[in-house]
């Protein structure tokens, strides 16, 4: 009876303690990413702008925003003519480094499966004979 109890309160708290758990770590690494780009950003920048970018550092969630803002403009980019040679010419040449290759080819293949436009991925079960 005990054990019952114990294990139906971990399947309340588990799904909800791993959830902040990931969002936690990713709204952390988003802003250590920002940071990063932050610091980098100091030594281009004039002695006058420099006050400002410390300001940014301790702006909760500007990591995801800036991330947000870059696979907009991403996107933008890859929906041209000119994105779309570029994107040709990347994926040639992840296929041809040899680890690279294998698991850049797989991602790839099952972001666009999930991601596809027509809506139609796994719409349907099917078997295949091995």
């Amino acid at each position: 009876m005990f054990r019952k109890y114990l294990i139906a309160g971990l399947l309340v708290w588990l799904p909800l303690a791993v959830t902040i758990w990931l969002l936690s770590w990713l709204l952390g690494t988003l802003d250590g990413v920002f940071d990063f780009l932050l610091s980098a950003s100091q030594a281009v920048l004039p002695e006058s702008a420099r006050e400002g970018i410390e300001r940014l550092r301790h702006v909760p969630g500007l990591g995801v925003l800036s991330m947000l803002v870059g696979l907009l403009l991403t996107g933008v980019f890859a929906a041209n003519f000119v994105g779309q040679w570029w994107l040709r010419q990347w994926d040639q040449l992840m296929g041809r480094i040899p680890i690279v290759k294998s698991i850049y080819s797989s991602v790839k293949q099952v972001s666009d499966t999930l991601f596809s436009s027509n809506g139609n991925a796994f719409r349907e079960a099917v078997l295949v004979q091995y």
